[in-house]
């Protein structure tokens, strides 16, 4: 039997038991990818993380990161709340994780040995058009088609993890927005990442924008409490389309589900040009014990 050391986090808050959890295994030497894939149904969170020696003895990391049903080659709690751990262990600022999508800076803030923050480089987001009428997407998530924005175009978008972005009519529609998974299966068919991105853009003291993230695992659909991968390229798309300027954007989720998060999104460059994105947020330790293989 093999002794497998685990860190729990909630990522995208600063509080245990909101944002979005995450188990973090530093030393996964000797694991086969089976196992590793067994282990993230096990733990049941959104994703599992697992921290490999680098390729490149510049980086610090070699990072692989899956949820229950799959292998992606990012994600964005996953990297930040694994930032935070290694960061807090190794007593670094600045690291860099070799992931699917190649080298990716992380900077770690350590307040203490169970919170700080961390915050990702992503790359530049692109975008394509999505082959869905407004009744469609609104269909996804158990909408008419007049909740869906009047001016604001549904896109794909990608920063490594491709979404469909659906702007939505006001919060309202965003609380009503449910999943309906034989929907989301027709559509997205055998793409690789079957995710739905809903929004609203109703400013108020905490958020430039509210969002839910809705995706299919095993057949099933799941609501993902804050989704670091999709911020940023949302984060994009409101700068394309002149919603916001750009900079810092601030970004809810998780909120309809019980576990708030807030992710801090920022964005260089202009609406023509974007030159690069950061995703950000508070992290929270909450557990660490050992698993048996």
């Amino acid at each position: 039997m093999r002794n497998y050391r685990f860190v729990q986090v909630d990522v995208f808050t600063n509080r245990p038991f909101g944002g979005n959890q995450l188990a973090v295994f530093p030393e996964a030497d000797g694991l086969a990818d089976a196992e590793m894939q067994t282990i993230a149904r096990e733990m049941n969170f959104s994703e599992t993380t697992f921290v490999f020696p680098p390729a490149d003895a510049k980086h610090d990391a070699r990072v692989r990161i899956f949820t229950p049903g799959q292998e992606l080659p990012m994600a964005g709690h996953p990297t930040v709340g694994t930032g935070f751990v290694l960061g807090s262990e190794r007593g670094k600022t600045e690291l860099v994780f070799e992931l699917g999508v190649g080298p990716t800076p992380v900077r770690a803030e350590v307040a203490s040995a169970f919170s700080g923050s961390a915050t990702m480089e992503q790359r530049v987001p692109n975008y394509w058009k999505a082959e869905c009428s407004p009744d469609q997407a609104a269909a996804l998530v158990s909408l008419g088609a007049e909740a869906i924005h009047a001016s604001l175009p549904v896109l794909n978008g990608s920063a490594g993890v491709d979404y469909l972005y659906v702007p939505l009519r006001d919060r309202n529609d965003l609380a009503a927005a449910r999943p309906d998974a034989a929907a989301m299966s027709r559509y997205f068919g055998e793409a690789f990442h079957k995710a739905v991105y809903v929004f609203s853009i109703e400013p108020d003291a905490e958020s430039e924008v509210r969002g839910r993230m809705f995706f299919i695992v095993n057949g099933a659909a799941i609501e993902d409490p804050a989704t670091g991968s999709a911020a940023g390229p949302l984060g994009g798309y409101l700068v394309n389309q002149r919603v916001v300027p750009p900079g810092r954007i601030r970004l809810q989720q998780g909120y309809e589900m019980g576990r708030p998060s807030a992710i801090e999104v920022t964005v260089r460059g202009g609406p023509d040009a974007i030159a690069g994105v950061s995703v950000g947020g508070g992290v929270a330790k909450v557990a660490e014990g050992t698993l048996f293989v």
